[in-house]
């Protein structure tokens, strides 16, 4: 019997076998960011039992695959970390409650949140662009952003313990997240040491075609 391993893309998980994947060469990892250099090339397999996959995006969303299996839970929502209450105070979400993470995460949250402290109205990738080529009020916003980052992640490294949290839908091409948004993950998680990987996904805008293509045998 061949052995496994877990890729993850934007909110999917696809199976193949090792020897398919070491023929892989290191440029096929690398991805494309706004704001920032380009990321160093991804040349490690990843082997991960427990992956948490999200998507940052117009919304927030998520899934668990362990052991390559997407797992769906008794109601069908496994993986839905972007409606827990992330500041109860904070602005009200399309489902009713107010603060949730997707409020706060999402291309518009951020946009809203920079807005609101005295910043122009800007897309999320024009306001990351910004920080990076210096401006204060752009900045400032990003650091708000990477610290709920931070807060919300962790509530799932708690609770689950993934191997790797793989980040998909737009706003995940932000090269701080891998970086500053980890240290703000560490901060919050229940251990000295955050063990968890933090990656972006391969393949892009197709990867939710490549993943619900996936759910269903050939």
């Amino acid at each position: 019997m061949k052995e496994k391993l877990v890729v993850v893309g934007n909110g999917m998980a696809g199976i193949r076998t090792v020897e398919e994947l070491l023929k892989l060469t290191p440029e096929q990892y690398a991805i494309t960011v706004f704001g920032a250099e380009p990321l160093p090339n991804y040349n490690r397999i990843l082997l991960s039992p427990v992956v948490f996959g999200v998507i940052l995006g117009t919304g927030v969303g998520g899934g668990i695959v362990v052991n390559g299996r997407l797992l769906e839970g008794a109601q069908h929502i496994a993986g839905e970390w972007g409606h827990n209450v992330l500041e109860a105070d904070g602005p009200p979400c399309y489902c009713g409650k107010r603060g949730c993470v997707e409020t706060f995460l999402s291309g518009p949250g951020l946009a809203r949140d920079f807005a609101a402290q005295g910043g122009a109205t800007l897309d999320a990738r024009a306001i990351a662009t910004a920080a990076g080529q210096g401006d204060v009020l752009a900045d400032a916003a990003m650091q708000r952003y990477l610290d709920r980052f931070g807060r919300a992640l962790s509530v799932v490294v708690n609770i689950l313990d993934p191997d790797a949290i793989v980040l998909g839908g737009g706003m995940s091409n932000i090269a701080r997240l891998y970086t500053e948004g980890r240290d703000y993950v560490a901060r919050h998680t229940f251990n000295d040491e955050l063990r968890t990987r933090i990656l972006p996904n391969r393949h892009g805008d197709s990867s939710g075609v490549r993943g619900a293509a996936q759910l269903w045998p050939v």
